[in-house]
């Protein structure tokens, strides 16, 4: 190629760029135009960095709040007694579990006394029954028993049941209790029990007494 060739070329792309500034100042509307999409490409630009930042700010926030509870865990001195207290409560929650020498003698002492409970406290027409569960929570030994109990109760007896369970030594948790007095009066109780199998019970007839 000839330094004449590229004269000419150069000249030629001097004219092309001439032509678009000419043509743009005689066309304000492009003009403008490129100059807002300039603007917006430069404003989301810096949201995008924006969020990029906070992002990277959050997680570093994450980090430290971590190595500082690590940390302060690290300096505590007292697992010992923690280990005591959990030891202890444990222990006390292990003593309020029924004890059975079968799923099945379980189930029945827990309907035995639920059924006898309803009975003192005055409900009607009583219909105790239960389900055993071994829950994957649960060590090995212990099985929960639901046992869902329905009568005819009057507001007296209710109130009389709700005590008599919060007192029961037993372990026990009211799951759902639904009381409705149209078409007629009916109680629905989802009581929730739990017993440890395979250990003899301590004293005799623990399913008809409390």
């Amino acid at each position: 190629m000839t330094i004449r060739d590229l004269l000419a070329r150069r000249s030629g792309a001097i004219g092309t760029v001439l032509g678009w500034r000419a043509e743009l100042g005689a066309n304000r509307r492009v003009m403008a135009g490129l100059l807002v999409a300039a603007a917006l490409a430069a404003v989301y630009g810096l949201v995008l960095l924006h969020r990029a930042s906070e992002t990277m700010r959050q997680a570093h926030v994450g980090e430290m709040q971590h190595l500082q509870r690590v940390v302060a865990v690290a300096g505590e001195r007292d697992w010992k007694q923690r280990t005591e207290t959990s030891a202890g409560v444990l222990g006390a929650l292990r003593e309020r579990l029924w004890l059975a020498e079968s799923d099945g003698v379980a189930r029945a002492n827990i309907q035995d006394w639920a059924i006898a409970l309803g009975r003192e406290v005055g409900l009607t027409v009583l219909e105790v029954r239960t389900e055993v569960a071994q829950p994957k929570l649960l060590p090995p030994d212990v099985r929960q028993i639901t046992a869902t109990i329905t009568a005819q109760p009057s507001e007296s007896a209710l109130i009389a049941l709700l005590a008599r369970i919060d007192k029961a030594p037993h372990l026990g948790v009211i799951d759902r209790l639904n009381v409705r007095q149209q078409p007629g009066p009916m109680l629905e109780m989802v009581l929730v029990s739990y017993a440890r199998i395979g250990a003899k019970a301590e004293t005799a007839g623990q399913g008809t007494s409390q």
